[in-house]
């Protein structure tokens, strides 16, 4: 398009440039008034050169808004309208669904019972974007009392029903479970048994052992002893002694033996170790001991029960006063959605999970192939121009360029080049729509330039422009660089800021 302009603009200064030539006789202000000719100045700057290619807008993101809600519909967004956050994207019984931003689903009731996670710092995120919080609060993950309180604003504003006061059916369960607490603090109070006191019937059973142990061990002493003296009296007869002092030794041992004998009678029935009353008193001591663990075992027992029952109480009376968000509150989206056709309409019953109507995100990109020969001018990041069907030219960004080659059905080998739109909010019409896409391929800098219809082409080849210099119309010849946008760049005997003539 550019180059048949260029070439009609080039003939028709061709013939201004004959008429100037052959018609020598008529003066400059005649030639001026019979082609109205108009000056601009010589600029000067940077010029791009832009390649040309085919390409095509269409949205993103399509997808279908579902019900989470059944009932009867009440609301629904005009088609072709855009759904900004904040605002309602359908209502069921009279109940509306809000559109939030967020890149978590919404997948569990939040209140000031709920474990910390990131779609309450999401939540809270989207109700200081919407107004709702105050200017010292930031947003974490935890459900307070401050979640809570801009909850309940927003339903108020929305007539989603809120929280006002404890209800009859919650203070019913409030006064159970305080009742529950007594009943456990009287048991603890009754019948607790520290565990000191369980270490110690635990040392009086351990006691008991030892000493039976100790007294166990005096009589196989004993029954040791006597086998020693036994052996002793065994072997005197192949000692080489008188039998004077034989007979003396023997009754010395027989005497040592009946010692032991004593001894043992003492402690009788220690054979196994341990008489029947050590026996009995051990097996006491144990039985205390026992008794006292089984105890504290069922104080301690009652204690957790008494901490869980505090804790439940503590919920009961955090949720009777805590607004509660439901995921069938709102939808998180990470944009705001253009609305496309209905698949319901306002009346019809629906059940969670129907599809209400077909939606895109407001985003819009660009595709196109760029020649196999050209794939060095384009990378990830790099802003090019798009021409729109109305010739309104809109910026946009590189986003992906393929690294294979295709062929197509002309056998031309392209790569997909897909590009973000700039100001998507300026398309929100176009789905498959043909556009234009600009690429620099070349950048003359600090260079002058001039309307391309400025240009005039010699009789005897090149070009010129002709320039106003003292009251007189002078043709200079230039060369010429760049093409672009209706500019050209030139090079020769003429500087920025000159008056140039171009035909009106």
């Amino acid at each position: 398009m550019v180059n048949k302009r260029i070439n009609i603009i080039i003939g028709i200064a061709a013939l201004l440039a004959m008429a100037f030539y052959f018609n020598s006789g008529q003066n400059e202000e005649s030639i001026s008034k019979s082609l109205d000719l108009t000056t601009v100045k010589v600029l000067k700057g940077n010029l791009e050169k832009k390649e040309e290619y085919n390409g095509t807008i269409r949205q993103v993101d399509k997808s279908s808004i579902k019900s989470s809600l059944m009932g009867v519909i009440t609301y629904l967004p005009k088609e072709g309208s855009v759904i900004q956050f904040g605002e309602v994207l359908y209502s069921v019984d009279g109940k509306p669904v809000v559109l939030l931003e967020g890149k978590i689903p919404y997948y569990r009731t939040l209140d000031m019972t709920s474990d910390g996670g990131l779609d309450i710092k999401q939540l809270e995120d989207s109700m200081i974007d919407m107004g709702y919080s105050s200017s010292e609060f930031v947003a974490d993950e935890i459900f307070d009392e401050s979640t809570s309180n801009m909850l309940n604003a927003l339903y108020m504003e929305y007539g989603i029903e809120t929280k006002s006061e404890i209800t009859p059916a919650e203070q019913i369960a409030i006064n159970t479970k305080r009742d529950e607490l007594e009943i456990i603090e009287e048991n603890i109070s009754n019948g607790l048994i520290t565990l000191v006191q369980v270490d110690q019937k635990k040392k009086t059973w351990d006691d008991s052992v030892e000493d039976a142990k100790k007294e166990s061990t005096a009589w196989q002493a004993a029954k040791t002893e006597i086998e020693r003296l036994q052996d002793e009296i065994k072997e005197l007869p192949f000692q080489a002694l008188s039998e004077d002092t034989r007979t003396a030794r023997k009754e010395n041992f027989e005497f040592d033996i009946q010692e032991q004998e004593r001894i043992q009678v003492k402690e009788a029935g220690k054979e196994s170790g341990i008489d029947a009353d050590e026996a009995l008193i051990i097996e006491n001591a144990k039985t205390a001991y026992e008794n006292a663990l089984e105890s504290y075992n069922e104080g301690a027992k009652q204690e957790a029960n008494l901490e869980k029952a505090q804790e439940e109480l503590a919920n009961l009376e955090l949720l009777a006063q805590s607004e509660t968000f439901s995921p069938t509150n709102a939808l998180s989206l990470k944009s705001p959605i253009n609305v496309g056709s209905h698949v319901v309409k306002v009346g019809d019953t629906i059940v969670a999970g129907s599809s209400m109507y077909t939606s895109s995100g407001i985003a819009r990109e660009v595709t196109f192939n760029l020649p196999a020969r050209d794939q060095g001018m384009v990378s990830i990041g790099d802003n090019v121009v798009v021409k729109l069907p109305t010739d309104k030219k809109i910026g946009a960004v590189v986003r992906f360029v393929d690294v294979v080659v295709t062929e197509t059905n002309n056998g031309s080998k392209v790569i997909e080049v897909i590009l973000d739109v700039v100001g998507a909010e300026n398309t929100e019409t176009y789905d498959e729509a043909p556009v234009d896409v600009l690429v620099t391929s070349e950048v003359s800098e600090n260079v002058l330039y001039v309307p391309v219809n400025a240009l005039i082409a010699l009789a005897e080849g090149g070009y010129a422009v002709e320039v106003l210099s003292g009251g007189e119309k002078l043709f200079i010849a230039v060369e010429i660089g760049v093409f672009t946008d209706g500019f050209v760049e030139i090079v020769g005997n003429i500087q920025e800021g000159q008056e140039v003539i171009v035909p009106r």
